[in-house]
């Protein structure tokens, strides 16, 4: 794993609850932000699963800049290791593949997959319980939707 131990090496629970669709947002921005670099297109990969998901669709704008600024606030005053375990924690069960291709969706939205992210994949896959085949089956499907393009 190496470069994101810190990560995903995070065993502090703490209290804090949310909703199904806040710790699909959580895990979003967790791979968002994973490697250090903050790109347009993973911002915009970002929006395009809050609606194509359907994910927060009851709430308001100003509810969703809330969930969103809660969320980075808990990534950049504790970590973002804090931040994947509240969102492991707060997700029900059978909902995460769709975590894992949301994560994934965001690694992938600037069409290059270095070594780094690959072990971020890895890394998330095996916190959410997924087997290898599972993961490599959704990274194969969001790469043939996007060579279809």
């Amino acid at each position: 794993m190496g470069r994101y131990d810190a990560i995903f090496a995070v065993e502090e629970e703490l209290d804090t609850e949310l909703t199904a669709d806040e710790a699909i947002l959580g895990i979003a921005i967790v791979a968002f932000l994973c490697d250090g670099e903050v790109l347009d297109e993973e911002a915009v990969a970002i929006h395009e699963i809050v609606t194509g998901y359907g994910l927060l669709e009851d709430y308001e704008t100003e509810e969703i800049q809330a969930i969103t600024d809660k969320l980075f606030t808990i990534a950049s005053e504790q970590s973002l290791g804090n931040l994947l375990n509240i969102c492991l924690n707060s997700l029900p069960e059978d909902w995460e593949e769709t975590a894992f291709e949301v994560a994934a969706t965001i690694v992938l939205s600037d069409e290059a997959v270095d070594k780094s992210e690959d072990s971020f994949l890895e890394a998330l896959a095996e916190a959410l319980e997924l087997d290898q085949e599972t993961a490599q089956g959704i990274i194969d499907g969001l790469l043939e939707g996007e060579e279809e393009e």
